[in-house]
């Protein structure tokens, strides 16, 4: 996350955490008032546009209303940020919201990993890949949630560590793990030329690249889920 990273200690006890989550992306899932361990039961589906049985995924560039700005880099681990205070973040594709985060608890002097992205948004696409959008300003969605691409899931912002830089949007693509965490969420493939390509009007899918490197890394959420703050993630 340019200044954004994720690493720390543990949540001081009885303090909330106030993620929302979603038990299992589907476009019939009620929204959730717990933090409830979430599934990757939305498999990749085909992106075959010539497909007779499951329409191939549409996907959009997911930032309007401002002209935003973004590197093709990160600091430790794939991901993007994008720039352009006040635009509005759009879901990139077809899918279900799975969790979210309405108020920033992140502490400097205590720098809990799982609060680093204040308040955030993660969606499970029908494509099968987790699109997560960090440090915004407010959030527009609930977990259960489906939604359409170009759909709004909030605004871009200035909270948790971003409140030390410029203000953004971190931008990470994964995979859904079966339980809380951040270490995986917050980035396990480039965005930087999805975005390229959706800006473009480019239909261009990162489902094969977060499966293979799913496949490349199969304890990557045993792993995640054994970090400071997962549970709080």
């Amino acid at each position: 996350m340019g200044a954004c990273s994720t690493g720390g200690a543990a949540l001081p006890a009885g303090r909330s955490t106030g993620v929302t989550s979603t038990a299992a992306p589907s476009t019939t899932a009620a929204p959730s008032t717990t933090a409830a361990p979430v599934s990757t039961t939305a498999a990749p589906v085909s992106t075959d546009a010539t497909s007779t049985t499951v329409p191939a995924s549409v996907y959009v560039f997911p930032f309007v209303g401002v002209p935003v700005s973004y590197g093709t880099t990160h600091h430790d681990y794939p991901a993007v940020d994008v720039f352009g205070c006040g635009a509005t973040v759009v879901a990139p594709t077809d899918g279900v919201v799975q969790q979210t985060r309405e108020v920033d608890l992140w502490d400097p002097a205590i720098d809990e990993p799982a609060n680093r992205g204040g308040k955030y948004v993660s969606m499970v696409g029908r494509d099968g890949v987790r699109y997560y959008f960090a440090h915004l300003d407010s959030v527009a969605v609930m977990p259960g949630q489906a939604v359409q691409p170009g759909d709004a899931l909030g605004v871009m912002g200035q909270t948790g560590n971003a409140r030390n830089s410029a203000c953004h949007t971190h931008v990470g693509l994964s995979w859904a793990c079966p339980t809380n965490e951040w270490a995986v969420r917050r980035g396990e493939v480039w965005p930087s030329p999805y975005l390229d390509a959706w800006r473009n009007g480019e239909q261009r899918s990162p489902t094969l690249e977060v499966l293979a490197a799913e496949l490349a890394d199969p304890e990557a959420c045993s792993k995640a889920a054994t970090e400071p703050g997962a549970a709080d993630a």
